[in-house]
């Protein structure tokens, strides 16, 4: 057998860090057994794809030396290589068409009110929410003759009733167990004939011939969906193995809101490729000879599936940092200049339209530019403090504008200018209202949120300067991770009291 591995990313925004953890440990795996690593695009999701998040995908493999073997930019037997483009070939709707005549499927004719009315009833009785199989009585007459008659439906899977899913994952100790009383019956196909995740990757993974399907232990739960469409579809199902996600210092899933998770974020920073996949390796998988700095090509040659950690690695910026520098300094003169020029270089064209009107000489540049640069800031305790504002009520405020650009970030908000802007002033007029039900205390803080002065608290803290380019330009430029790291610092050092 030649094993065939695939990564699945949906190309939605940013490609994601955890796409390269999954992608290194798929590569090393295709690369120590002699088999094919494959990229495949799952871009079904038609609101929020774009082409140029999946471009995105394919320079971050490539910027990482994750190389595919088969793709839709590298082309394959297995082709093509994009959902969307499957879809127009009608493959999906072919398997649905076949669970529906062996009535392993149904054509569900609910409308939105529908399920929202019952969404409604089962939260008020504290029910788990799930669909109520109601459309699973119809008869096949009567469900095609609606069809047929052009009333808007999906196509659910007939999920069994009774019972239980188990599965024995090679990385766990225990068997996956999962009652069917607990488990939905999956929309397959949508209302527009496109399919759904758990229709499509199946499907997929058949005819691209993977043998392995290791991805992230958040596709636990659809396991049974997947192990049953593979047994009625009468495909002989992958060999599926579930690693740890990454996580945050605190256990909680890899997010925004607390470490950066865009790929071009890290490539922008000027972090290495061999370094990155030095320290995502080492999240998951320890070289067998303890050594703590190794490429991916010498990890690959030993790598063992089964050595991989499913206890939630954590993802450590102290760690990676260090582990960039070991290679960083090993650089040789030549291609360390190369790096500086590139990083200054990149940076420059971002920052010149900012800076030009505040430098008098091309040195200017190195004091105007240093806290888009800076890792951190130290501004003035003093200058923490607007006028109109004490300690405690500058903390306030701090903390309370890093809880709003969390919440976006955790949304997957833009940050640029103008929505910086619609963002923080927004939070600002919120605050500002004073309520005729407020308490005496709600009304003095409803009154520090003044813009000119919370706009000063803000650029202090952001840039340790108190004066800067435009604000929201200002605070574009310098990033989303480290603007929120610096608010959170400077509320911090306004809580430290000075002695």
């Amino acid at each position: 057998m030649t094993v065939r591995v695939r990564i699945a990313p949906s190309p939605t925004g940013d490609p994601h860090v955890g796409t390269a953890y999954i992608g290194l440990i798929n590569w090393c795996f295709a690369r120590r057994h002699g088999g094919k690593f494959i990229l495949r695009i799952e871009d079904t999701d038609r609101g929020r794809c774009s082409d140029a998040s999946a471009q995105a995908i394919y320079a971050s493999l490539k910027w990482l030396g994750l190389s595919y073997d088969e793709g839709p930019d590298v082309g394959g037997d297995h082709g093509p290589y994009v959902q969307s483009e499957r879809v127009a070939l009608g493959i999906y709707r072919k398997y649905a068409d076949q669970l529906l005549a062996q009535n392993d499927a149904y054509r569900c004719f609910c409308t939105a009110d529908d399920l929202s009315g019952m969404r409604e009833r089962q939260l008020a009785a504290k029910q788990p929410v799930m669909y109520d199989r109601r459309c699973r009585a119809l008869s096949a007459t009567e469900s095609a003759k609606r069809a047929e008659a052009g009333e808007t439906h999906v196509v659910r899977m007939k999920a069994p009733t009774e019972g239980a899913s188990t599965y024995n994952d090679r990385l766990r100790r225990q068997p996956v167990v999962k009652q069917w009383a607990e488990i939905d019956d999956q929309v397959l196909l949508k209302s527009d004939g496109w399919p759904t995740y758990h229709l499509a990757a199946v499907v997929d993974d058949h005819l691209m011939g993977i043998t392995h399907v290791i991805r992230a232990e958040e596709w636990l739960n659809s396991l049974p969906k997947h192990l049953w469409l593979n047994q009625h579809l009468g495909f002989t199902a992958p060999e599926y193995v579930h690693v740890g996600l990454l996580r945050n210092a605190d256990k909680s899933k890899i997010s925004k809101r607390k470490n950066p998770t865009s790929l071009l974020w890290y490539r922008r920073q000027g972090y290495l490729p061999d370094a990155l996949l030095n320290f995502l390796a080492l999240l998951g998988h320890s070289h067998p000879d303890g050594r703590e700095k190794f490429t991916a090509a010498e990890l690959a040659p030993v790598f063992d599936l089964d050595r991989i950690n499913v206890a939630g690695p954590v993802f450590d910026l102290a760690k990676l940092k260090h582990l960039q520098g070991l290679w960083f300094r090993e650089l040789g003169p030549d291609q360390l200049k190369a790096e500086i020029h590139r990083a200054v270089d990149a940076r420059v064209d971002e920052l010149l339209p900012l800076l030009r009107e505040r430098m008098v000489f091309g040195g200017d540049y190195l004091l105007q530019s240093a806290p888009f640069y800076a890792e951190t800031v130290e501004p003035h305790l003093d200058d923490l403090v607007p006028k109109g504002l004490d300690r405690p009520q500058a903390k306030l405020i701090l903390e309370k504008l890093v809880r709003v650009l969390k919440d976006h970030a955790g949304a997957n908000g833009t940050w640029d200018a103008k929505a910086l802007e619609t963002l923080i002033g927004g939070a600002i007029d919120e605050r500002a209202v004073e309520k005729p039900e407020a308490t005496p205390a709600q009304l003095a803080e409803a009154r520090l949120w003044n813009r000119k002065t919370v706009f000063m608290l803000l650029r202090v803290a952001a840039s340790g300067r108190k004066e800067s380019p435009p604000l929201f330009e200002t605070l574009a430029a310098i990033g989303q991770v480290r603007v929120i790291e610096r608010l959170a610092a400077a509320a911090q050092r306004l809580g430290v009291l000075v002695k």
